[in-house]
C-alpha cells in the first residue's frame, strides 16, 4: 500500500512537470495574441513653424537681414509653449539646424533635421527618447529646384507595426508660379503617401486645404485622410481665415484633442507690440492625439476624409 502511494506521488510530480511548460506556452501565446491586436498608447503629435529659428551661434547677419537674434529668455518662452502638453513627437519648420531645435526642447528628446548646403530653412523632427529610434531619411524630391525645402521622414517600428511621420514646409507665396510649385509639391507628397500605411504628415502647407479642395483631393487621392484641425478655428495672431499648418493622418485623431497654443503676447496682431514678440514666431504650435488603428478597426471605420 505504501508503495502504491509513493508511485502515485511520483506520477503527480511527473504530470505537473510536463504540464507546467504547456501552461507557460499557452500563456505566452495568449499574451502575444493580445499584444498583436492591441493598439499602442495614443501618441501626442505637434507641429510648429519656428520662424527662422537659429541657434544664435555666429548667426548675425543671416537671412532675413532684419531678423532679431533670440535671447536665452526667448528660447525659454518658445520651449515652454512647445512642450506645454509634453508631445511625443514634434515637427519643426523654418529652423537652421538640429542645434536650433535642441534650444527649444529638452534632454527628454532626440532630434534630427534636414541638411542643405548654404541654406537656413530646414525642417526637423524631435521625439521622446522613450520611443523606438526611428529610421530617418530626407525627401529631396520635394525640393523641385534649389531654394525649395526638402522633407524629413521618420519611420518608427512599434511592436504593433510601423508609423511613418513626415515633416514638410511647402512653397510660400500667392503668385501663379508659387501656387504651381506648391501644387507640384503636393502631387509629390501624394505619390509618397501612396506607398505608406499608418502615417502622420505634418507641417506648414502655406495653403488652406479647406478652401483649396483641389489641393486636398490631390493629396489624399483614393485614401481616407483626417486632419486633427477638423472643425477647429484658427486663433493664432492674425491668422483668422483658416489654417495653413496641419496634422494629417490615415489613422484617427482623438476627438477634441486638437490644441493650438498661443503665446501670451498674442493680442491678435503680430506687430512687435511688445517688441519681444518678434523674437518668438508668427505661427503657433498645433497638437493632436493620434489614435492607433489596427487592421480590424480600420476596416470597420467609415468616416470620410476631413481637410479641416
Amino acid at each position: 500500500m505504501k508503495r502504491a502511494k509513493k508511485n502515485l506521488k511520483c506520477d503527480d510530480r511527473r504530470r505537473i512537470f510536463f504540464q507546467f511548460p504547456l501552461i507557460a506556452l499557452s500563456a505566452l501565446i495568449i499574451m502575444s495574441s493580445i499584444a498583436a491586436d492591441d493598439s499602442p498608447s495614443n501618441l501626442t503629435i505637434s507641429s510648429f513653424n519656428a520662424m527662422f529659428l537659429y541657434d544664435e551661434k555666429g548667426d548675425m547677419g543671416k537671412f532675413p537681414v532684419n531678423r532679431q537674434a533670440r535671447l536665452p529668455a526667448d528660447f525659454a518662452t518658445i520651449r515652454t509653449i512647445v512642450l506645454q502638453n509634453s508631445p511625443d513627437i514634434i515637427g519643426f519648420q523654418e529652423i537652421e539646424n538640429e542645434s536650433a531645435i535642441r534650444m527649444v526642447t529638452n534632454e527628454n528628446y532626440n532630434c534630427s533635421a534636414t541638411r542643405t548646403h548654404g541654406y537656413s530653412q530646414e525642417v526637423g523632427l524631435c521625439w521622446k527618447k522613450s520611443l523606438p529610434n526611428p529610421m530617418l531619411s530626407e525627401l529631396p524630391q520635394l525640393s523641385l529646384r534649389p531654394g525649395l525645402r526638402k522633407g524629413l521622414m521618420a519611420e518608427f517600428s512599434f511592436p504593433q507595426g510601423k508609423l511613418t511621420v513626415i515633416s514638410v514646409h511647402l512653397k510660400a507665396g500667392k503668385s501663379a508660379e508659387d501656387q504651381s510649385e506648391r501644387q507640384e509639391q503636393i502631387k509629390v507628397l501624394g505619390e509618397i503617401l501612396e506607398r505608406k500605411k499608418r502615417f502622420v504628415l505634418l507641417g506648414d502647407f502655406n495653403e488652406n486645404l479647406k478652401s483649396k479642395r483641389s489641393s486636398w483631393n490631390m493629396l489624399k487621392g483614393e485614401r481616407r485622410l483626417a486632419t486633427a484641425n477638423y472643425k477647429a478655428k484658427s486663433n493664432c495672431w492674425q491668422h483668422k481665415k483658416g489654417f495653413i499648418d496641419y496634422l494629417i493622418t490615415d489613422q484617427e485623431w482623438k476627438p477634441g484633442s486638437f490644441r493650438q497654443f498661443k503665446f501670451k503676447t498674442d493680442d491678435g496682431h503680430y506687430d512687435g507690440n511688445p517688441p519681444e514678440e518678434l523674437r518668438l514666431s508668427d505661427h503657433c504650435p498645433i497638437s493632436g492625439e493620434l489614435v492607433w488603428q489596427n487592421d480590424r478597426s480600420r476596416r470597420n471605420s467609415h468616416s470620410e476624409s476631413k481637410p479641416e
